[in-house]
């Protein structure tokens, strides 16, 4: 089991790497939104759904991808607004909260399969648009360290756990994830996180932000998890389905991906924190209209200290040189 698991991994991630770093933001939400696709069919399993039904759903995910993007100047020119992020966030607070206090509820209950089916569309679709605007919004460089920060949280609270743990999170929900296994992954974060502060040239407290916006993002992922364990629970299945050896399904792999990202778009767009290997440190505006770049690509005016002269006026107003010198010269006699 962990022979395939190291295997599989050690085949996908560099693929992975070089895809985030090399390929351009279109391409990147092409690449993302057929692995969202493969969970979608996934998830479908999940809810219940077979045939048509399974097609619809399958559908409907890639129809809403492609007009998110398609009309992405009339709704989330430049960045996400807030309408749309702030109901993400809420989702998976609720989530967080309800996993703490009432797990053993959450397993009792009937979740219907439409009720199932809503929720795969909703995590997917809003998983989808918010990595995809991380690296429109922000960078490539931005993209790979979540990425890269949710691996090491994954695989330190894996190894933790296996050696340490044995005070169960959620008993009721996923037996094998550990407090001490929790732990692990925020100690390992933490211990991300500070390098690569130092390494982008982060200031001490940007700095300070960086590592907290980690540690939450970290913390939120294994919101991501737990939902998915849970929509395993109801339906009665051990994975989400068995694409990729030693490590189940595709959406065993993107869960925490799905809800991490949601804080760490949102927490790099408040606080801000832009990650870039070079000199700038903005973030740079992808998305724009043909009117926006029209303006930007004509000749900017010279500026002038005093007011601006109106064509001609200037001849106007000023006297010839020759007159100037006769009337001296008279004013002299």
């Amino acid at each position: 089991m962990l022979k395939n698991r190291i295997l599989t991994a050690s085949l996908l991630a560099p693929l992975i790497i070089a895809a985030i770093l090399f390929l351009p933001p279109d391409g990147f939400a092409l690449l993302w939104g057929a692995i969202i696709l493969l969970g979608a069919f996934e998830w479908a399993g999940l809810s219940g759904l077979k045939g048509s039904a399974k097609v619809a759903f399958i559908g409907g995910v890639l129809g809403l991808m492609v007009a998110a993007r398609t009309f992405a100047l009339s709704w989330a020119a430049g960045e996400l607004p807030i309408w749309f992020y702030a109901p993400v966030i809420i989702w998976w607070a609720a989530w967080a909260m309800a996993f703490r206090r009432i797990p053993e509820k959450l397993v009792e209950q009937k979740f219907s399969s439409a009720s199932r089916a809503v929720s795969g569309v909703f995590v997917l679709v809003s998983g989808w648009i918010m990595m995809v605007w991380l690296r429109l919004n922000f960078s490539e460089y931005q993209v790979l360290y979540l990425v890269l920060l949710i691996w090491v949280a994954d695989i330190a609270a894996y190894f933790v756990g296996k050696r340490w743990g044995f005070t169960k999170l959620v008993m009721a929900i996923s037996p094998n994830k550990t407090i001490e296994g929790v732990y692990g992954a925020l100690v390992a974060a933490v211990l991300f996180a500070v390098p690569i502060g130092f390494l982008v040239g982060l200031d001490k407290l940007a700095l300070v932000d960086f590592v907290f916006l980690s540690l939450l993002t970290v913390a939120f992922s294994v919101c991501g998890d737990l939902f998915e364990s849970l929509m395993k629970r109801v339906c009665g299945v051990k994975d989400s389905g068995g694409l990729l050896p030693g490590h189940g399904g595709v959406l065993d792999r993107i869960d925490s991906l799905l809800s991490g990202v949601a804080i760490f778009y949102v927490g790099s767009l408040l606080i801000p924190i832009f990650l870039q290997l070079g000199p700038s440190l903005e973030p740079e505006l992808i998305l724009q209209s043909d009117e926006d770049i029209t303006m930007e690509s004509e000749p900017a005016e010279h500026h002038h200290d005093g007011p601006m002269a109106v064509p001609g006026e200037a001849d106007e107003m000023a006297p010839p040189a020759e007159d100037e010198a006769d009337s001296i010269g008279q004013e002299a006699k």
